[in-house]
């Protein structure tokens, strides 16, 4: 049966209650907007007569860029009021599809009868559930889940170095790394003026040597089955990037027991009533401590997306790296001008390398975020020929980050 494929890339913001105290941050000016065109890298998951439903149009250098590397989808874009953006998609749309959205929310609910609880799915994705489990599994790297300011400044007085995060944060927005007092006294301010539930988790700022995700989807009758494993490139606390892990990590990880560690997640998660895919962000840290769970994100996710695209290209001997940059671009350009700089690097499958443009249909001045996979076994190479092609083109990359 073909699929329908939708979401929305925030799903935190509407799994997370509205009671909760919010931490201190600094909004970047159209980081809203960038993250709610992410639905067009749901085409990567897209298979032959697969719908895609997004809540822009789609370029069509972008479009013809992905049917070249075999990606072909029917596509619609629903323009519509309503957030999250799934109250704008009818049940018309979806009809006669599988609906497999980025992430279950109450709306997405709606279209179909075979997704897990709304409610089950906010449970399992918040930090403090995760951090339950991986303390009830007795593994390293657990934190201390905070339901007031005093139990704050006792947790983080506790700690060498401190991350405080949101319950239901993401990819580095709603934590803050605590190591002054001057941090820890700003955070107790905030949470003191808005007079809400406080719910946080601290947890150690740890010496990484390598972050890594694990990917497992479960199936409707409580089996899973194991996807694959991604190697991170983060910079500071946000997801830049990732790649497939060498089959010497996979040994390694393997040898260290890490995969039963994955299938109590899984078990856990399907006991609480959760179908679909899963992500768990794990780090071996530079001491050599295995920290299998240090959080779960139970949705789709990037690491998800790159191991799908991986799977298109390994029969050709070649592996695909996620990366993004972010671009600032003059009036009147836009994400055909990324494509054209390309065009000679271009990946139009098959066993030569390239680089694929996987978004940034609203690209435009002053300029935004654009995700690519390098398919490549040298991606460090190709990488730096999409930054020079880029760069030779005019545009200013603002987001130079490594991601094999």
């Amino acid at each position: 049966m073909t699929t329908a494929r939708l979401g929305t890339f925030d799903a935190e913001k509407w799994w997370r209650p509205t009671d909760l105290a919010t931490l201190p941050a600094i909004s970047r000016a159209g980081s809203d907007d960038a993250v709610a065109a992410m639905d067009e890298l749901l085409a990567g998951f897209c298979s032959a007569g697969d719908r895609l439903i997004t809540r822009h149009p789609m370029t069509a250098c972008v479009r013809d860029g992905l049917a070249a590397a075999g990606i072909t989808f029917d596509h619609i874009a629903v323009d519509g009021p309503h957030e999250p953006f799934e109250r704008n998609v009818s049940r018309d749309l979806v009809a006669d599809f599988a609906v497999e959205p980025y992430a279950v929310l109450a709306e997405t609910a709606e279209l179909t009868t075979l997704l897990p609880d709304n409610d089950v799915v906010a449970e399992v994705n918040s930090k403090t559930w995760s951090n339950t489990l991986a303390q009830e599994l007795a593994l390293p790297g657990t934190g201390t889940v905070v339901r007031s300011v005093a139990e704050l400044s006792t947790a983080v007085s506790r700690l060498p170095s401190a991350i405080v995060k949101d319950p239901y944060g993401v990819s580095g927005r709603a934590a803050l790394v605590v190591e002054s007092p001057g941090v820890l006294r700003a955070i107790e301010r905030t949470l003191t003026k808005q007079d809400k539930r406080i719910e946080l988790l601290v947890q150690e700022k740890y010496a990484v040597e390598r972050d890594f995700s694990a990917h497992v989807v479960i199936s409707r009758d409580g089996t899973w089955r194991h996807r694959g494993v991604q190697v991170m490139t983060n910079r500071g606390l946000r997801h830049m990037g990732s790649s497939p892990a060498t089959p010497e990590f996979s040994e390694f990880l393997a040898d260290r027991g890490y995969f039963p560690v994955i299938d109590s997640v899984a078990k856990a998660l399907a006991q609480a009533g959760y179908s679909g895919p899963f992500g768990v962000d794990s780090m071996l840290l530079r001491d050599g401590t295995l920290v299998p769970v240090l959080e779960i994100n139970a949705r789709q996710s990037l690491g998800l997306l790159s191991l799908v695209l991986n799977e298109r290209v390994t029969a050709h001997g070649l592996a695909a790296h996620l990366s993004q940059v972010e671009l600032t671009v003059q009036p009147g350009s836009g994400i055909s001008s990324v494509v054209q700089a390309l065009a000679d690097i271009q990946y139009t499958g098959g066993e030569r390398e390239g680089v694929l443009v996987l978004n940034g249909s609203t690209l435009a001045a002053p300029g935004g975020r654009v995700y690519f996979a390098l398919m490549s076994q040298h991606p460090d190479a190709l990488r730096q020929r999409v930054l020079d092609a880029i760069a030779a083109a005019g545009m200013t990359i603002r987001g130079v980050a490594h991601a094999a």
